[in-house]
């Protein structure tokens, strides 16, 4: 109970520890992502929501970013745990490398993020845009990639 509260006293932003990927106990998958001062939540089939904090430490989604509610619950049990929609899951782990290099006069900043083991996987190169935020901070395909087993840079 105490982890929940530190939890909810903490303001959200890139470094929340709820933020990740979670296989669900059906074998689905739902990544928790940072979206400016809130959470949301995304799944391979490209359906998402918005979470609204709730009594209890607990979140009701919005769908997509229409306000309008959509029945789901979340709730986290620390940083390993939630449950997405009465469904179970764990996060998941992945071996992550930032790094920085120059390009000319700049210096630029890329995180490599690869599914956990020694085997060889397939590599996506992200190129991100001109937004006020960081790629590394709030790129959803990070998280859901690797969870698919292809590594992301």
């Amino acid at each position: 109970m105490l982890i929940a509260l530190m939890l909810l006293a903490a303001p959200i932003g890139p470094t929340d520890c709820r933020i990740g990927a979670y296989r669900l106990d059906d074998g689905s998958l739902v990544t928790i992502d940072p979206s400016d001062d809130e959470l949301r939540w995304h799944r391979l089939d490209g359906t998402l929501g918005v979470l609204h904090q709730a009594a209890g430490g607990t979140f009701t989604s919005t769908l997509g970013f229409s306000g309008r509610a959509d029945g789901k619950t979340v709730s986290f049990d620390g940083c390993q745990t939630i449950v997405f929609d009465k469904v179970a899951g764990r996060r998941l782990d992945f071996d992550i490398t930032d790094t920085t290099f120059k390009s000319g006069a700049l210096e630029l900043a890329g995180r490599l993020v690869l599914p956990k083991g020694d085997g060889p996987v397939p590599i996506v190169v992200l190129v991100h845009g001109s937004e006020s935020y960081s790629g590394r901070d709030r790129y959803l395909l990070q998280r859901l990639l690797p969870a698919e087993g292809v590594g992301v840079f």
